[in-house]
């Protein structure tokens, strides 16, 4: 950081002094507001030692405990903030969830781009360096079961960071862009509630979009008109579209769900709002050529980690018509189980089908000069730097 402790220090005594009664930061949240995220224990310092006129007592830990070296211990912290209100337990702990404060306009951090171009090792890095917890924003990742083929962060990232909005559906189940933008909001109040903040990750573009922009989603339709769109297929879908004179600009003709949100909806598109403020939206871009190869190794791995035996396992469990099994690295395995491709070709036709996926995203994300776009992870940790510093 480029940051003379003396500014460092200033920021911090001007962020206490301005929490509101009855409310309560933590010693890693003003860390991170004031410029420099590592540097907890540096408040912590300022909170023991610095002016005894500001309301230190407003300052917890990250989980609400209060601080032993308080004026007083954890007795004398207990007692002031008692007597400004507080209620505070017999272990010395607060309700963060009920009592945290964050100044101005809570911070979002959105990371975007193609398949396989670096979104989720940068979102990993940057959530450790800066208290954050990780939103999925992919809308294959939410089902349950469905590791492999969605190249899900694994057990050892979700340990390092908290992630969200993964597993959170079986396959045989619809989820939509609006109620993923309704579990995303509860999401980032949790965060902010335990003084982090959310990164929301992905390539799914209208999931990502209806959050920062506040889409009006569209109501979805009665179950049983749901359950007949579900029963045509691609072919027949294109036709009643056209012959309602619905616009398909813009919309994946191979994505069945989008097809059929575009019959529930009579054609209407979400209207949105200005982009939500205090965020950042970075994009990660990646050549052509090296997309390419990150994809070609991504399958090839998926295929030795076993991705035949989980496909099988789905469809045994759900059927090749479920939901999830419409995914790319999914539906490509019906010809090779019918016994018309080879899994060689099945092998190539998921390469194929998700470098198209990556086009069309690079296409949906291409339109938004919103994004900043940077080609390493560490370009994209400046710019949060930035972002959380201004």
């Amino acid at each position: 950081m480029n940051k003379t402790p003396n500014l460092f220090k200033d920021r911090v005594y001007e962020t206490v002094e301005a929490i509101p009664k009855l409310h309560v930061m933590t010693y890693s949240q003003i860390a991170a507001i004031c410029g420099n995220p590592r540097a907890a224990r540096q408040v912590g310092g300022l909170a023991h030692h610095g002016p005894t006129s500001l309301p230190w007592h407003r300052v917890v830990n990250k989980s609400g405990g209060l601080a032993s070296g308080y004026y007083g211990g954890k007795i004398g912290h207990k007692k002031d903030l008692e007597a400004e209100g507080f209620e505070v337990t017999e272990d010395f702990q607060i309700d963060t969830v009920k009592y945290l404060y964050w100044p101005n306009n809570k911070p979002l951090i959105v990371i975007v781009g193609e398949t396989a171009s670096g979104k989720s090792s940068a979102a990993l890095q940057i959530a450790q360096t800066y208290n954050g917890e990780i939103i999925s924003a992919d809308s294959w990742a939410v089902y349950k079961g469905m590791n492999i083929g969605t190249a899900k962060p694994s057990k050892e990232e979700r340990r390092l960071v908290r992630h969200h909005l993964i597993d959170i559906v079986g396959p045989d189940q619809d989820y939509t862009a609006g109620l993923y933008q309704r579990d995303v909001h509860g999401t980032m109040n949790q965060i902010y509630t335990r003084g982090n903040i959310p990164i929301i990750v992905g390539g799914t573009g209208l999931y990502i979009d209806g959050v920062i922009y506040n889409f009006s989603f569209m109501k979805t339709s009665d179950k049983k008109i749901r359950q007949y769109y579900n029963s045509l297929s691609i072919t027949q879908l294109i036709e009643e579209i056209e012959a309602k004179k619905f616009d398909l600009t813009g919309i994946d003709l191979r994505n069945k769900r989008r097809l059929i949100r575009v019959l529930e909806t009579n054609g209407e598109i979400p209207k949105r709002s200005k982009l939500r403020a205090n965020t950042l939206v970075i994009g990660m871009k990646v050549g052509r050529n090296q997309l390419r190869s990150n994809i070609e190794q991504r399958v090839e791995t998926m295929f030795k980690m076993g991705l035949k035996k989980e496909v099988l396992h789905i469809v045994d469990k759900y059927g090749w018509d479920s939901e999830g099994m419409q995914g790319i690295g999914y539906k490509e395995f019906k010809l090779w189980h019918d016994g018309e491709l080879s899994i060689r070709r099945t092998k190539q036709r998921i390469i194929k089908n998700t470098l198209a996926l990556a086009k069309r995203q690079r296409t949906w994300f291409k339109k938004n000069r919103q994004i900043e776009w940077v080609a390493t992870a560490a370009e994209a940790e400046l710019l949060v730097e930035k972002f959380l510093d201004s």
